[in-house]
């Protein structure tokens, strides 16, 4: 078996406290769906977390075009988490 990346986020986040806004200003942007785990970001910031795991998504049904074009969006994003 190999060993996991150390920088690896296993899911699902429910043993974490979630972060609801923004740590710096409180705020939040807007979310954006990339499969099937649903981020929040701030643009003032360039930070994005995330709000939910749906883990009922079916991969069939996932637009690939709305995929690419959110990480290509949410690439350059800092992720937090707590």
């Amino acid at each position: 078996m190999a060993a996991t990346p150390d920088n690896v986020i296993p899911f699902p986040l429910d043993r974490r406290p979630s972060v609801r806004a923004c740590p710096h200003c409180g705020a939040q942007s807007d979310v954006w769906p990339i499969g099937r785990i649903l981020w929040g970001y701030c643009s003032t910031h360039e930070l994005r977390w995330v709000v939910a795991d749906y883990k009922k998504v079916i991969p069939e049904t996932i637009d690939r075009h709305q995929l690419r074009k959110g990480l290509e969006f949410l690439s350059a994003f800092a992720e937090v988490s707590r």
